[in-house]
């Protein structure tokens, strides 16, 4: 896959809606890993893990004895991953260069392999989940992080709020992604043949102020062209909603939910 391919933006928003994301899904992440039982010296992959991904909570869990990669192929998350691992000392995290849907990291060769919100801007379901399976090694395990997006939402309700969700949406579906991918995933594990699949469902509720409130904001403002390309919104109907849903977001009574994120994990037969 080439940064070309990719639904949304490599630009510096872009790459700050990403760190935002990491740092508002970590606390669900940690919850999800506590499960995976102990993983000291874990070879662990974060396929197209952006700016930050979970190589954190990844590094801290494997100890010095194990080594994280992290995969993405945009130029500018690269630089964003490689600052933040240098920034935090993460000695035990090697960031690569790579297709997220080929790379040539060699078969069987992790414990942990991780991919997070590709599936929904993407798509192509079957070449990542064969990546994904190629390079788990037998009896490791695959862990995918996917959005349900039914409940996401603001309190009390908007319009333009829901205008900018159902637009972002279809963008997603005429790009070959699904904002709803995970309600696909542990069909997708348990096709595949992955044993013991499980799931876990993460929403974080967004009290006023919340910075991640404007996230159909971040959305539309990465995927802007292709809303106006797409002849999905007229540029003076897509700077009302964002003006409104800016609105809506600094308003003190407002509140939010995230969408949901199914996190699903299985094993690789032995």
């Amino acid at each position: 896959m080439s940064s070309a391919d990719y639904l949304l933006s490599d630009s510096a928003s872009e790459l700050e809606r990403l760190r935002l994301q990491a740092r508002v899904w970590e606390p669900e992440t940690e919850a999800w890993l506590d499960q995976f039982g102990p993983m000291t010296g874990w070879r662990c992959l974060d396929l197209g893990c952006g700016a930050m991904g979970i190589l954190g909570p990844l590094a801290q869990r494997v100890g010095p004895s194990g080594h994280i990669i992290g995969v993405d192929v945009d130029p500018m998350q690269l630089r964003g991953a490689r600052a933040f691992v240098a920034g935090n000392k993460l000695a035990n995290v090697e960031i690569i260069e790579a297709d997220a849907y080929a790379s040539s990291l060699p078969d069987n060769s992790f414990d942990l392999a991780h991919v997070r919100f590709l599936f929904a801007p993407v798509g192509r379901d079957a070449q990542l989940m064969n990546e994904l399976w190629r390079v788990t090694k037998p009896g490791g395990t695959i862990a995918i992080q996917e959005p349900d997006a039914a409940a996401w939402g603001c309190y009390p309700p908007s319009d333009a709020w829901d205008r900018l969700k159902t637009v972002i949406g279809e963008v997603f579906r005429r790009g070959g992604g699904d904002i709803n991918a995970g309600r696909r995933t542990h069909a997708m594990l348990q096709e595949r043949g992955a044993e013991d699949v499980r799931v876990r469902a993460a929403i974080v509720a967004l009290a006023p102020s919340h910075p991640y409130l404007r996230l159909p904001i971040q959305f539309a403002t990465s995927l802007k062209n292709r809303i106006l390309d797409g002849g999905l919104m007229s540029r003076s109907e897509l700077d009302e909603a964002i003006a409104e849903c800016e609105r809506v977001a600094s308003n003190t009574q407002t509140i939010g939910t995230t969408f949901v994120v199914m996190q699903v994990r299985g094993r690789k037969p032995a």
